[in-house]
């Protein structure tokens, strides 16, 4: 809402994000800490245009570095790995520069990682996907750095192991449309994890939902 969006300018704007910054890099072996702080700089930085300000300060502050070494320091805590993706996720939504920033601190890996070894958790499964198709979108650096890091694999047994969820499948697929876009190697990757059949059980499954029945057929038709 509105009034939400005003809150998050005004956090911003007194340095809330900063704070919370601070607060990981002090904390840095509590995962109860880091948990709590990553679910805070993901609603500071959730939304649209009006959010690009808390996203900048955001990425100047240090938060895309703190929240990787927290993945990494924490890979056993679920609540963490989830809140830390949608961290990715937000921070990387339109921001060239934060995405360097991403790549540089290992972002990619942090995610794949945090999808293998919460596989079972369709939650994880979602947002890390949604944090790949940021991290990666538009770069083939990027892409190619997610194919080598597993990544297209990864994405592949979410849809496998989550056929009831529409989120995650929905998510998964358009991560890997723009992971096999103009990259032959992880579209040999995708058809070799089954994505072609996967996809189009997708679409089987949840024929009435819009969004899985779009990236079903965006992904179908790219990867041939």
């Amino acid at each position: 809402t509105f009034k939400d969006a005003e809150i998050r300018t005004r956090a911003g704007t007194a340095g809330a994000v900063e704070a919370v910054v601070a607060a990981m890099r002090a904390h840095a072996s509590d995962a109860s800490v880091q948990a709590r702080a990553c679910g805070a700089l993901r609603n500071l930085t959730k939304g649209g245009a009006e959010a690009e300000e808390n996203r900048t300060r955001a990425g100047d502050a240090g938060a895309i570095e703190a929240t990787v070494a927290a993945m990494l320091a924490h890979a056993a805590h679920e609540e963490l790995q989830e809140r830390a993706c949608g961290v990715l996720r937000n921070l990387t939504t339109s921001s060239v520069q934060n995405e360097s920033r991403a790549f540089n601190a290992g972002a990619i890996e942090a995610v794949v990682t945090a999808m293998s070894v919460h596989a079972d958790c369709a939650l994880v499964q979602e947002t890390a996907s949604a944090a790949m198709r940021n991290l990666t979108s538009g770069n083939v650096k990027y892409t190619a750095r997610a194919g080598l890091s597993g990544a297209v694999e990864a994405l592949g047994e979410a849809m496998r192991r989550h056929t009831e969820s529409p989120g995650v499948q929905s998510s998964v697929m358009c991560a890997l449309y723009f992971l096999t876009e103009d990259n032959v190697e992880n579209t040999t990757r995708a058809l070799h994890a089954g994505a072609k059949r996967l996809a189009k059980a997708a679409l089987k499954a949840h024929p009435s939902n819009k969004r899985v029945v779009r990236e079903a057929r965006d992904l179908l038709t790219q990867i041939g």
